[in-house]
């Protein structure tokens, strides 16, 4: 039995004339997307549970309908004649239609939530590889990296065939790069494995050493202390089997594992260890016997007769003798308010070099000279004087000549150094005293520290300098010396260059 709706047609309007106008056909296809339009989907994709239960009443009305043609087929009374589907309806179309769009839409959703974390999980990994690579390739600028064959790992190369004995590389030559949890790189070093070049007097204290960008620069850092170590290493070895050979420089008085101890110089001691550190002592010796490590090593002075340890023993040696020298230089100075001194640099480590030099005041001379240089130099343990205006070892204890321009030299023990520092600066007045006085047509004549001049015959006045290291108050006083058939003494003390430029001036006044 098949039951047929009748159709329904809702009016459009009644005419004043009683005609009924209804709306034109539509046709199935557009009344079907007119319907979908108007449906309001949010309660298929909210509403859940009530859709669920909908769902399981129409499973129950279809196991009903199942159940009752089973018990029809089973009855051989009864003939079941073909049956048709028949035709869904509109709003059962509708719904079927409303439930599939709601099921492919929270599909969509679903996926798309898929993507997002897909996408962020990959654009983590990408950071990460960028930021370990971005930071490999800055360091390859400065370092030697290089890929392992048997994995994807990198390594940092060290080693260098230039050392002086490339034949025992240090157990450091390789570092293995590794990624970190954050995707930057991080390099292993065993701790116990650094190494600092350590040296010190014996009996003496030591001073003790006072984003992605950090992380290079903290990896370059730790890959330069780890350079140090090596470098550490292969000089400690060096040293060590120059210790063995005979030196003119040291004495070898101690040698314990990673220590040696030797005597160098007038008693003095001193060590070279090597010993764990991540922040070695920095002391200009240390410094230095890196330098000359480095000469030796890779410059000229590999030709040298001389071995490393003896040199730089000797310029150790040359170096605790030079500040004794300077020691004596700078008492002296600093006593004697006209005098000044200036370090030169030699660029040499067994040669020190000084200038003790003064200023006189105007000088009437035409083109006179109005500064005096005394030059001392100090060549491993010798000592050297060149003074200006001078006289020279015929005319040292008397001579009426004075060369404003002559130099002269002279050698003298660390002892002996401050006297003749001051001896040389007041004949340096001395001599200057004596043109000026020459000058204004006096008749003058001048012995190694006086200067004379003739008042009448047979009476004599003379400036005389006298010299004293361990005077507090000047080191140089000057006394007045009158000579009329016997001699009279007047102590002057402590002049300056100007006091004593007056009183020449007064006793050329006396003597007329």
């Amino acid at each position: 039995i098949s039951l047929d709706r009748l159709p329904i047609k809702r009016l459009e309007s009644i005419e004043e004339n009683g005609a009924e106008r209804f709306p034109s056909d539509v046709d199935y296809d557009d009344k079907r997307v007119s319907l979908i339009r108007r449906i309001d989907f949010a309660w298929a994709l909210w509403k859940w549970k009530g859709m669920v239960e909908n769902l399981q009443l129409a499973h129950q009305e279809l196991t009903v309908i199942i159940d009752l043609i089973d018990t029809v087929q089973a009855n051989d009374a009864v003939t079941v004649a073909g049956m048709t589907r028949p035709k869904p309806m509109p709003n059962e179309i509708l719904s079927d239609l409303a439930v599939s769009t709601a099921t492919k839409l929270q599909g969509y959703r679903n996926l798309g939530n898929y993507f997002k974390q897909s996408a962020k999980a990959l654009e983590q990994k990408i950071n990460r590889e960028a930021r370990f690579y971005g930071a490999l390739i800055r360091l390859q600028r400065n370092w030697k990296v290089k890929r392992q064959r048997s994995n994807e790992g990198f390594t940092i190369d060290l080693s260098d065939s230039s050392l002086y004995d490339p034949t025992r590389p240090s157990t450091l030559s390789t570092i293995r790069v590794d990624h970190d949890s954050a995707g930057m790189l991080a390099i292993n070093v065993p701790q116990d494995s650094w190494y600092s070049l350590r040296f010190g007097y014996v009996g003496t204290s030591e001073k003790l050493s006072a984003s992605d960008d950090k992380y290079v620069k903290e990896t370059h850092s730790l890959l330069r202390e780890v350079h140090k170590s090596i470098f550490a290493e292969q000089l400690f070895d060096m040293l060590n089997r120059e210790a063995f050979n005979e030196g003119v420089g040291f004495n070898i008085s101690g040698l314990r594992e990673n220590f040696m101890e030797m005597s160098i110089g007038q008693g003095a001691s001193l060590f070279v260890s090597l010993h764990p550190s991540g922040k070695p002592n920095r002391t200009s010796y240390e410094i230095y016997l890196q330098q000359i490590f480095h000469e030796h090593a890779f410059g000229k002075a590999k030709d040298q007769n001389s071995g490393l340890l003896d040199h730089f023993c000797l310029s150790l040696t040359h170096r605790i003798f030079s500040n004794r020298v300077l020691v004596h230089l700078e008492s002296v100075v600093c006593k004697v308010p006209y005098l000044h001194l200036i370090s030169h640099p030699t660029w040499n480590s067994r040669t020190s070099s000084w200038t003790v030099f003064m200023t006189v005041p105007p000088s009437i001379i035409p083109q006179g000279k109005t500064q005096f240089r005394t030059k001392v130099v100090v060549k491993d343990d010798c000592i050297s004087v060149e003074a200006e205006c001078t006289p020279n070892v015929v005319g040292l204890l008397k001579s009426s000549s004075c060369n404003l321009f002559s130099i002269n030299k002279y050698e003298c023990d660390v002892a002996d150094l401050p006297v003749m520092i001051l001896q040389q600066v007041a004949s340096q007045i001395v001599c200057w005293l004596l043109e000026e006085a020459r000058t204004v047509g006096t008749k003058a004549s001048r012995e190694f520290l006086s200067l004379s001049l003739e008042i009448v015959e047979g009476e004599r006045v003379s400036l005389v300098a006298h010299v004293n290291p361990e005077d507090a108050k000047g080191c140089i006083s000057w006394w007045l010396v009158m000579e009329n058939g016997e001699e009279r003494r007047k102590l002057l003390g402590h002049l300056s260059l100007d006091v004593l430029y007056s009183v020449l001036m007064d006793l050329i006044n006396l003597c007329g």
